[in-house]
């Protein structure tokens, strides 16, 4: 059940990264309500309807902005995503005020998977902007950016560029870009990666949970969900990536880690 959650709630982060779009669209007009409550009835409705266009248009600046992409790429990559998935229904479960601009809602969204039915629960922001009310996935409150320095030659570069600020926690978006003819893994069986954040009010820490084979010349970038997460980014570190050999085995001398951000 956890992997069809995962697949429901990651449709436009993970995908992305693969497509990019040619030739010239028209402009996707974002759409706000007059209340909170209206986005998420407008919302909900799109949802059951699989109307992609009309629910895209709804979400915030916060959500786009750490997308990096613009509304009619989201919609692309959604509309693919959405091929083996049916959304049989999307309904409100509560709405919680956080203050005068932001509210917290549960949806919960009955769906067939590839064919297996799933009914799960899901964390919205509602966001008051300046010209109304917005819903954001994932519970995106905000976007920070972060100054990303300029890919060195010959290194495995990896580069944090944004995170998504959300009710309780984050998630860390880093560019990866591996500017060697070598291979590498994130993490082996016996001894997994662990994305190391350090803030102005602690440390948190994820483990990466599989082995992640990063190819000769790939461009990419990875995600991290940072549960808890609190305070300013002072430094993030990704640790225990190994080479590989030409069979595809870690190097076990190789073990090394690499400080993703450093303020």
């Amino acid at each position: 059940m956890k992997n069809f959650k995962k697949l429901l709630t990651l449709l436009c982060l993970v995908t992305i990264v693969f497509t990019m779009l040619t030739g010239c669209d028209k402009k996707v007009e974002m759409v706000r309500a007059n209340s909170a409550e209206e986005v998420l009835n407008l919302f909900n409705t799109y949802n059951s309807e699989n109307n992609v266009e009309e629910m895209v248009k709804l979400y915030s600046n916060a959500y786009i902005n750490y997308i990096g992409y613009d509304a009619n790429q989201i919609i692309k990559n959604i509309k693919a995503n959405r091929k083996d998935v049916i959304i049989n229904l999307s309904t409100t479960k509560s709405i919680e005020d956080i203050n005068d601009n932001l509210k917290k809602a549960i949806v919960n969204i009955s769906a067939v998977i590839n064919g297996e039915e799933t009914n799960e629960d899901y964390e919205y922001a509602l966001i008051k902007e300046e010209n109304g009310w917005s819903i954001s996935p994932d519970g995106i409150i905000d976007c920070v950016e972060f100054d990303v320095p300029a890919n060195e030659d010959k290194q495995l570069n990896l580069r944090l560029i944004k995170e998504g600020v959300m009710f309780n926690g984050a998630l860390i978006r880093v560019n990866l870009y591996n500017n060697t003819n070598n291979t590498y893994t994130f993490g082996t069986e016996d001894d997994k990666t662990e994305i190391i954040v350090e803030t102005s009010e602690g440390t948190f820490t994820s483990e990466v949970m599989e082995p992640q084979k990063i190819d000769k010349k790939v461009k990419s970038y990875f995600i991290a969900n940072i549960q808890d997460l609190k305070g300013d980014i002072k430094k993030v570190t990704v640790t225990s990536i190994y080479d590989l050999d030409s069979d595809g085995n870690p190097l076990k001398d190789s073990k090394r880690e690499i400080v993703v951000y450093n303020k």
